[in-house]
């Protein structure tokens, strides 16, 4: 019974936020700005940046997870929150417990979600009607094309740690809206994983922010890249509009007011009251938000999720170094030859990825060693290795995403077709 509550409960919440999105887009477009991984819309008029800063997080979490089944659905409470092989700390006065249980599989706006743990924070102080202050744990293998595509995007931006981002951060479960504004941005490292979180409101056309639709997003990846992390947890700032049903009365911010539909110069306006509204909230503490974004922040930095990868890469063992890849055959110090079907030889380059420089090719049948890897680039598995016949070094790629182009070989002298 539980189950199905929930997955009315996820329809209701999409259905409730596409009309809110739908409602003040009719009366005017704000300006838009680059999104990465949300559905492409109109070009951006003013694109914000903002600075990241990068903690140093040491994690000290034991790890320990028990196995509760499904149908007690328990109502958990006290410090420690265990379910499901997950694991995290429950700060004092956050809430009172933690409703956790197993969501089924589940269509959300015609993308297929498997099933996945969920946990609602009981007794949560929120003002927000649009999201209930939850975490997900999804499978990522076990995820949609569209899915995994935004998987791979966190997983380059976790990588790369970018010092300033377009507006937006990649999102599951994905929402047709765009991250109205995007402020305390910062990177965090849970117990056996990383991620990003944001403050945010979401939104396809211009409207006031308020603590009605004041978010804080988090979205992170185990180490192993085996799960996708998912909190959406509500947050209000005191000099917000607890809701907003006419913009004409929102209160200016720093003499800067939300401009009328009517205006001429209506993008331009907003655009600066965008900016002031970022400006306030990042000059605003952590502290001084409902709940502290700190308090926050240590309920996700507390995570863990008991992996179900093996640590030891052997060359039978299965790994996915892009989520939306084949997994690889392959490991560091074997051998493997290219795949004589089709008759097409391997591109070996500079560095992994398509653009980079083009040392030479790797005809069909010839041997080559692994040196280093595997990398991902432009969603192929990319290996630097030793070519056996003309002693080239360089990068080239084990597969697409539908076929393996190199075949491991125990031995240099059992390579070949």
């Amino acid at each position: 019974m539980k189950n199905t509550q929930t997955q009315h409960r996820w329809i209701q919440r999409a259905l409730t936020l596409l009309l809110m999105i739908a409602l003040p887009a009719c009366a005017r477009a704000y300006p838009t700005t680059a999104v990465p991984s949300l559905p492409p819309t109109q070009p951006a008029t003013k694109p914000p940046t903002q600075t990241i800063t990068v903690p140093t997080i040491t994690p000290t979490m034991a790890a320990t997870a028990t196995s509760t089944p499904i149908e007690d659905l328990p109502l958990l409470s006290g410090k420690d929150v265990t379910f499901e092989d997950v694991q995290f700390i429950l700060p004092a006065n956050l809430a009172s417990g933690v409703d956790a249980q197993v969501v089924p599989g589940i269509d959300i706006l015609g993308e297929m979600y498997p099933a996945h743990t969920e946990f609602t924070l009981v007794n949560y102080n929120s003002k927000n009607t649009d999201f209930e202050p939850q975490i997900q744990i999804y499978p990522v293998h076990e995820l949609g094309q569209s899915a995994t595509q935004i998987v791979q995007a966190l997983k380059d931006l976790l990588a790369e740690k970018p010092a300033a981002l377009p507006r937006g951060i990649p999102i599951l479960p994905i929402i047709p809206a765009r991250q109205l504004i995007d402020v305390h941005i910062q990177y965090l490292t849970f117990t056996n994983g990383s991620g990003i979180r944001v403050l945010t409101q979401l939104g396809q056309g211009s409207w006031p922010i308020n603590n009605e639709g004041l978010v804080y997003i988090f979205q992170g990846l185990t180490s192993d890249d085996s799960y996708y992390v998912s909190a959406f947890l509500p947050v209000t700032a005191s000099f917000l509009p607890d809701h907003v049903d006419d913009p004409a009365t929102v209160p200016p911010v720093d003499g800067i007011s939300y401009p009328q539909f009517d205006s001429s110069n209506f993008d331009e306006e907003y655009s600066d009251y965008q900016d002031a509204i970022i400006h306030k909230l990042s000059s605003t503490p952590s502290e001084a938000f409902v709940p502290s974004l700190s308090l926050l922040d240590d309920l996700l930095e507390s995570l863990q999720i008991k992996s179900v990868v093996t640590s030891a890469l052997t060359p039978d063992s299965v790994t996915v170094p892009c989520v939306n890849g084949l997994p690889t055959r392959l490991l560091v110090g074997a051998f493997a030859y290219v795949n004589p079907e089709p008759p097409l030889p391997n591109n070996l380059r500079s560095d992994a990825g398509k653009n980079h420089s083009l040392i030479g090719e790797i005809q069909p049948g010839q041997a080559l060693k692994i040196l280093d890897g595997p990398q991902c680039a432009d969603g192929w598995v990319w290996w630097k290795v030793l070519t056996i016949e003309s002693e080239l070094v360089g990068w080239t790629a084990e597969g697409d995403q539908q076929n393996y182009w190199l075949i491991p070989c125990k031995s240099q002298g059992e390579c070949g077709p």
